[in-house]
C-alpha cells in the first residue's frame, strides 16, 4: 500500500507534464512534482506580452485583418502575436515579420491551444471554429468574441455587442456607415483605426513579376491598369458583368495601355471572356500564381479596378489607387485608405447580402461601364 500520498501531488499546470501519462523526468529520473526543479507553470508570468489572433478566413477577411498589428505593436511593443488561419488562407501572412508564429487550424491545433497560454486572445470572427478555439484557449483575457457554457456569444465590450447585431440583421449592416478597421480597433481596444493592411513582397515573386513585364514586353512609359474580373464562388454577385470588362479594357487598349488581368483559376471564365477579343495590349498575368507571386503582379499595376475581393484588400495594402465595385456588400464597411473609388450600385436592394438573385437587371449590372472608365482616368 502506497503512503503519504500528498507527496504524489500533480501539478497539472506544469507545461513539461503531457497531461496523460508521467512526463519525461518523471519516468527518468523518478521525479515528484513538489520537489521537481523543472516545474515550469504554463501561466506564469513573462516578460512578452502572449497574443492569440483567431481569424481563419476567408483569405480576404485575414489579409485586411493585418492592419491590428503595427497597432498591437505600438500598445504592446513587448509582445510575441500568434495567429491561428485555415491551411489555404495562410499564405497571405507568411513573410509578415509582425507575426512570430502562424498556427495552421489542422489535427495539431487543439494539442497547441491546450499546451500554450496567452495572456491576450483576441478574436473578431464570430464562426463556430473561430468561436470554440477562442473559448478552448487558455487566456487572462479575450478581446472579441468567445462562447460561454451554454453556446451564447460573449462579447468583451460593447463595440463588439454591437458588431454582433450588425452581423445578425441585414438590416443593420445596409446602415453601417463605419469601416471594418473602425469596428475592430474598437472591439480590440486599440487606439487607432487607421493602420495598414500589411502585404508581404517577397524577393522571388518581384523578380518573376518584372520577369513577366519583360517577357511581354510590357513597358512602363504609361501607367498599368490592372483588371480583377472574379469574386470567388462564395459571393458570385460580387462580379460585375463580362461585358462592363470588356468594354473597359478595350477602352483602355485603344488608348495605348497596358492592361493586366489578375485572378486565380476560380476566374479563369471571366479572364477567358475577356482575352477572346483579342485585344492589342490586355495580357493575363496567370490563373496559378502562388499568392506571394500574386501580390507581386498587383504591384505591377498604378490602377486596380475590382469588385469586393482579396484583391481589393491587397492592392489596399500596397497603396494601389483602386476602383472598386460594389453591389449586395457594404460599400462603407471597405476600407481602401483614400486611394480610389468605391463606386456603388444605385439599385434600392443594394447591401442585401444575398448570394443569389433572381432579378434581371440585378445591381452589379447597373453599374454603367462609362462610371468606371471615368473613374480610372482620374489616376492616369
Amino acid at each position: 500500500m502506497i503512503k503519504n500520498t500528498d507527496s504524489f501531488e500533480v501539478f497539472t499546470d506544469c507545461s513539461k507534464f503531457p497531461l496523460d501519462r508521467p512526463c519525461v523526468y518523471q519516468k527518468n529520473n523518478n521525479a515528484i512534482c513538489k520537489e521537481c526543479k523543472n516545474y515550469s507553470r504554463l501561466s506564469a508570468k513573462k516578460d512578452n506580452k502572449r497574443i492569440l489572433i483567431v481569424k481563419l478566413g476567408a483569405m480576404g477577411d485575414v489579409l485586411r485583418t493585418t492592419f491590428i498589428l503595427n497597432s498591437l505593436k505600438k500598445v504592446y511593443p513587448k509582445s510575441e502575436i500568434s495567429w491561428i488561419v485555415d491551411i489555404k488562407n495562410a499564405a497571405v501572412l507568411e513573410g509578415n515579420n509582425l507575426i512570430d508564429r502562424i498556427i495552421h487550424n489542422d489535427g495539431n491545433v487543439i494539442k497547441y491551444l491546450v499546451n500554450e497560454f496567452f495572456d491576450i486572445v483576441i478574436n473578431l470572427d464570430l464562426a463556430f471554429e473561430s468561436l470554440s478555439l477562442t473559448k478552448l484557449s487558455n487566456k487572462k483575457e479575450v478581446l472579441g468574441f468567445t462562447l460561454d457554457d451554454c453556446r451564447n456569444i460573449v462579447t468583451s465590450n460593447n463595440y463588439a455587442k454591437e458588431w454582433l447585431k450588425t452581423s445578425a440583421y441585414d438590416k443593420l449592416k445596409k446602415t453601417n456607415t463605419f469601416t471594418y478597421q473602425h469596428w475592430m480597433s474598437k472591439i480590440a481596444e486599440l487606439p487607432k483605426d487607421n493602420y495598414e493592411i500589411i502585404v508581404p513582397l517577397q524577393k522571388n515573386s518581384i523578380e518573376k513579376a518584372e520577369k513577366f513585364l519583360k517577357d511581354n514586353n510590357i513597358t512602363r512609359d504609361k501607367k498599368i491598369i490592372g483588371i480583377n474580373p472574379g469574386a470567388g464562388n462564395r459571393w458570385k454577385l460580387k462580379k460585375w458583368t463580362s461585358k462592363g470588362f470588356i468594354e473597359t479594357a478595350k477602352y483602355f487598349s485603344q488608348k495605348g495601355y497596358f492592361v493586366l488581368l489578375l485572378g486565380c483559376a476560380q476566374d479563369k471564365s471571366e479572364i477567358d471572356s475577356i482575352l477572346k477579343e483579342n485585344m492589342p495590349n490586355v495580357i493575363s498575368t496567370g490563373i496559378d500564381n502562388t499568392i506571394p507571386d500574386f501580390f507581386a503582379k498587383i504591384n505591377l499595376c498604378d490602377v486596380v479596378l475590382c469588385g469586393d475581393t482579396m484583391a481589393l484588400h491587397a492592392a489596399a495594402g500596397l497603396k494601389k489607387n483602386i476602383v472598386a465595385l460594389f453591389g449586395p456588400t457594404s460599400v462603407n464597411e471597405i476600407e481602401i485608405y483614400s486611394k480610389g473609388v468605391k463606386i456603388q450600385s444605385n439599385k434600392n436592394c443594394a447591401v442585401c447580402y444575398k448570394q443569389e438573385c433572381d432579378l434581371i437587371d440585378n445591381c452589379m449590372e447597373s453599374i454603367a461601364a462609362k462610371d468606371v472608365i471615368k473613374a480610372i482616368e482620374q489616376y492616369l
